[in-house]
């Protein structure tokens, strides 16, 4: 188990440890122990880095055009059309191996850190904060898997609803069975908690990627939103608000991020996440599109329009000498914000839901004009479409969403897929099993105590 452990670790160090911005890595350890290299590892740009575009290109926030469908047999176009069958034999799904590689990385800090050598660097403010940055970056990874994999949470079924194994430790040759809706969130809550309370976290972290309590704060609201827990999602809303509050202007000349280090003097940031998707643009050599329903949401007057898209495509960028599909889906002050506004919207008050909203949108719309709401209902829908707005291709949301959504009787919706715009090839009901991302036979095989998604 040792050697496994450590050629993991030789695998992620020396792939994914990179410089980032002013942190210089002073070693490249393959056998981290000290709290320096802990340091070190938690400095990975990697962890910034991930690819969740499945979960877009199943929402109903983009579009695949005939030409692109048309031929097309794989696990993009049938993740769109919402398959029975997602996976090929061979296919690799990057979402659930490289969310494990990092909860990986995260385990063997938390394993270990109480066993560092004393010297210069283990005081005891840098140990609680390599605590605090391991727990917040894994209850990241936690809260998008049991996203994909598991159920939307709901009070009455989260219990025995199942997520995705629960991995708590470096173990490589371990084999979980797959832990429930509730115990997950249980999780990610008790460990956010305990980063947040550590009194030398910085409200923000010395970059992007290094996230502070704002961020933790974030997380915390954004698992009790999805709970439909609103009071505490508005707490820790307020929690991260009071920390980290200010907007970028996208009225102004400011040119969409399409790389990472693009992120980095953004104010709105709280942890940065982006996604580089070549091998989508190799295979369809386009972009995908936005789908009618987004875009009549969106105007030229719109900077989100502007800065994110080119035409109506999503961006594309060059990485690693080849063109790639570029997303930002970072922990951002505008999501916490739009959190905080569904709260209050939920909880009756329009006027302050309606307050936050028009200060966002006021730094996105060209000439806009505050709107009021008459109602706590009509209130809550100007939430949710500048929701909407403000999060389309952003690491899953939507998707995720659309799941809580179904909860509610009230908030169902049925998907579907056109072709040329008018004949309905595919449809998604609310509550379908197709909402589950199917585990991959690869993980199967490797874990005989996985339960498998069966998609009706």
């Amino acid at each position: 188990m040792y050697k496994v452990i450590c050629f993991l670790l030789s695998i992620i160090v020396l792939t994914g440890c990179e410089k980032f911005l002013d942190v210089n890595p002073s070693t490249e350890s393959v056998n981290p122990t000290t709290i320096a290299d802990f340091q070190e590892m938690l400095n990975a740009d990697s962890l910034a880095v991930g690819n969740y575009i499945l979960t877009d290109l199943m929402s109903d926030d983009v579009r695949f055009t005939d030409i692109e469908l048309n031929g097309q047999d794989n696990f993009y176009s049938r993740s769109y059309l919402w398959g029975k069958v997602v996976w090929n034999p061979a296919d690799e799904d990057y979402m659930y191996n490289s969310s494990y590689t990092r909860i990986l990385q995260m385990n063997i800090i938390l394993n270990r850190i109480n066993a560092a050598p004393q010297d210069s660097v283990n005081t005891e403010k840098n140990r609680s904060n390599v605590i605090s940055q391991s727990l917040i970056q894994r209850s990241w990874y936690y809260l998008q898997l049991a996203n994909i994999y598991g159920a939307a949470y709901n009070s009455a079924t989260a219990g025995t609803d199942l997520a995705v194994p629960l991995v708590l430790s470096p173990d490589a040759t371990a084999q979980p069975s797959r832990a429930t809706v509730r115990e997950v969130y249980y999780k990610v809550i008790t460990d956010l908690k305990q980063a947040v309370n550590n009194p030398y976290l910085p409200a923000l972290g010395k970059n992007i990627i290094h996230p502070g309590k704002a961020a933790g704060y974030a997380l915390l609201s954004r698992a009790y939103l999805y709970m439909a827990a609103y009071d505490s999602a508005s707490l820790y809303a307020d929690s991260s608000l009071a920390l980290a509050s200010s907007l970028t202007d996208l009225r102004s000349s400011y040119s969409g991020p399409t790389q990472l280090i693009d992120l980095r003097t953004n104010p709105e940031v709280l942890m940065a996440k982006v996604a580089y998707e070549q091998n989508f643009y190799s295979i369809f050599k386009y972009s995908f599109q936005l789908s009618s329903s987004l875009y009549s949401l969106l105007s030229y007057n719109d900077g989100r329009y502007n800065t994110r898209l080119s035409g109506y495509f999503y961006r594309t960028t060059t990485y690693n000498g080849s063109t790639t599909v570029f997303s930002d889906f970072s922990v951002s002050v505008p999501e916490v914000m739009l959190t905080k506004a569904e709260c209050l919207a939920r909880k009756g008050d329009a006027a302050a839901a309606m307050a936050l909203v028009n200060t966002l949108a006021a730094t996105r719309i060209y000439n806009y004009t505050a709107v009021n709401a008459s109602s706590a209902d009509t209130a809550l829908a100007y939430v949710l479409r500048e929701r909407r707005r403000e999060l389309f291709v952003h690491g899953g949301l939507r998707w995720f969403d659309l799941k809580r959504f179904n909860v509610n009787t009230n908030t169902q919706l049925t998907l579907t897929r056109k072709q040329d715009d008018s004949t309905v090839i595919a449809s998604l009901a609310p509550l379908s099993s197709r909402y589950l991302v199917p585990f991959t036979q690869t993980v199967l095989a490797n874990n005989p105590n996985m339960v498998q998604n069966v998609r009706q």
